[in-house]
């Protein structure tokens, strides 16, 4: 007689890429029958009772951690779950107590360290020196300890978990940001060559994701024969070449259009940890320039599937652009190149079953 599948929560923030990595789960996961996945997505900034403690309207992290914490907990007591996994380590700090009942995995793709750039960015002061970053040290270190397992986005994440607080090497377990290849795919037919380079950017934060720098580039070149689609939450007036798309939604038939119409797809971000956009283009067949922030240089093989370019560097993001707008044969190599990766590397299913392996050996279920 054979046991039903075992029953594991998922407790997800929905903030900004987050909501992309869930329905990317849940996508992958209905097409499996050898777990109960049970969905407890946790939104930050919803209104509830929590919102009358002054500590929770000013910190969303304690919002969400209680939140994370209530779900979880009324998860189990409904009809227990075997194991959990909480993303991100915000949502597990004030879920100590679940954790340790029931072994949970904590998925991530930054640590306060990591994050860094992303306070600086923002003009706001550093918060991993002095009493502070010693605080919110040993805060991390004890919620990892807690965890049975980490699921990482990015290699330079998983050295920082490892490096600076303390998690085992082999407790760190490496995913990608992964697609569904058969649905983010090359177009069926090959795209006309009409002498026309088409550049997408997709980024809802315009000056945080580098679409400023794309922008001035577009306005200041003297190279010909390029369209720009720039996806973005913005709404900005657009100079001659540039097409705005505001409020397109992800995976959807429209975002999906503009990729397979594409041939190069860039994102010169200045602050950043990993990037679903990059796996989606690579899987739609599309060369990629992009910078070394965070972990996003890991998923773009430089002079191979595109080109990378430092931070904040205008100069060099020109330059390239500049050239390869007027090689639409290397694009088109590129292109090839960046969705044998993506079907090697960034394939949804084939990520979904490594790292269930990982938290299925690291939790015992």
């Amino acid at each position: 007689m054979s046991s039903s599948p075992p029953r594991i929560a998922f407790a997800i923030e929905t903030t900004l890429g987050n909501a992309v990595f869930l329905d990317n789960l849940k996508r992958a996961m209905s097409r499996r029958n050898d777990i109960t996945p049970v969905w407890l997505p946790i939104d930050e900034h919803a209104d509830d009772v929590w919102e009358q403690l002054p500590l929770v309207r000013s910190r969303l992290s304690v919002r969400g951690g209680l939140r994370a914490r209530s779900a979880l907990n009324q998860a189990f007591a409904t009809e227990p779950v075997r194991a959990a996994v909480v993303h991100t380590q915000r949502m597990a700090h004030l879920a100590h107590d679940f954790m340790r009942r029931v072994p949970s995995v904590i998925s991530t793709d930054a640590t306060p360290s990591g994050l860094e750039d992303y306070l600086r960015y923002y003009g706001l002061p550093t918060q991993h020196a002095g009493w502070v970053g010693r605080a919110k040290n040993a805060l991390h270190r004890r919620t990892y300890a807690i965890a049975k397992g980490m699921l990482s986005f990015s290699e330079f994440t998983k050295r920082s978990l490892v490096e600076e607080y303390g998690v085992p090497d082999a407790s760190v377990h490496v995913v990608w940001p992964s697609v569904d290849t058969a649905l983010w795919r090359p177009a069926p037919e090959k795209k006309p060559r009409d002498g026309v380079v088409r550049l997408l950017f997709v980024g809802g934060d315009l000056g945080r994701k580098g679409g400023k720098l794309l922008l001035r580039w577009a306005r200041e070149t003297r190279r010909k024969n390029w369209q720009l689609d720039l996806v973005t939450s913005e709404r900005i007036e657009a100079p001659p070449g540039v097409r705005v798309h505001v409020g397109v939604q992800p995976n959807s038939p429209e975002l999906i259009g503009l990729a397979q119409a594409a041939d190069l797809f860039v994102l010169p971000t200045m602050a950043d940890m990993s990037s679903w956009a990059i796996a989606e283009a690579k899987a739609a067949g599309l060369a990629v320039v992009s910078t070394p922030a965070g972990g996003v240089g890991e998923l773009v093989r430089d002079g191979v599937d595109g080109r990378i370019v430092p931070v904040g560097d205008y100069g060099a993001l020109a330059n390239t652009l500049d050239t390869l707008v007027q090689h639409p044969d290397t694009l088109e190599a590129m292109g090839q190149e960046a969705r044998r990766m993506a079907e090697a590397h960034m394939d949804l299913d084939t990520t979904c079953s490594r790292m269930l392996a990982f938290i299925r050996q690291v939790t015992g279920v």
